[in-house]
């Protein structure tokens, strides 16, 4: 007798996450938050005895991590980036100051 399966939601939850993850990775903060719970759900979904769309969770997992990857580029990008316009301001702003 075969058995039947509903669908692993987990798994599909966590591929479609993981996805947002990697259109968000503009917006870092949510993106790590988002690829993180993808990235737990895909393990959870893996983990899981429903034997259905196994390789759901395992794409989940995979892009969950490339999109907490992204994040985290774009974050040290934007603290870089916006260090070193504090630091050009501040510069200039003194610069300015000495020749008045």
């Amino acid at each position: 007798m075969q058995e039947t399966y509903k669908a692993n939601g987990k798994a599909i939850i966590s591929l479609i996450l993981s996805v947002l993850s990697v259109i968000c990775c503009c917006l870092w903060y949510i993106s790590l938050i988002i690829g993180t719970a993808a990235v737990i759900l895909g393990i959870l979904g893996l983990r899981s005895e429903n034997p259905n769309q196994k390789d759901a969770a395992i794409a989940g997992i995979v892009v969950g991590a490339v999109g907490f990857a992204l994040a985290v580029a774009a974050g040290i990008m934007q603290i870089v980036i916006l260090s070193g316009v504090a630091a050009a301001g501040t510069t200039a702003a003194l610069g300015a100051g000495c020749l008045i």
